[in-house]
């Protein structure tokens, strides 16, 4: 296999993302789907300041109910209509 060189050696360090990027970026786009029910492009899109905001919002949300309301069962919260029963619409598959 043949090795090529490239005319601008600062190219090959500066472009394109690693897997573990990809992997960071992808799950950054889920949690914005799963919770605040973005659209993939929509979450794909948005500037990494935002998208960073956003997940740090619904963590601070999901802390703030935690210690308000102290940890609560599976049970309770089925009873208390607290507990999804389908995913979001976005995240449906229809067959």
């Amino acid at each position: 296999m043949k090795v090529r060189r490239c005319a601008f050696p600062s190219a090959q360090a500066f472009f394109g993302l690693t897997p573990n990027d990809k992997d960071f970026i992808l799950e950054q786009i889920f949690v914005l789907m799963y919770y605040i029910g973005f659209s993939y492009r929509d979450a794909y899109r948005l500037p990494v300041f935002q998208r960073k905001w956003f997940i740090q919002r619904v963590v601070q949300e999901i802390k703030n109910s935690n210690t308000s309301k102290g940890h609560t069962s599976a049970e309770q919260n089925a009873l208390s209509g607290k507990m999804r029963t389908q995913s979001p619409a976005n995240l449906r598959r229809f067959t």
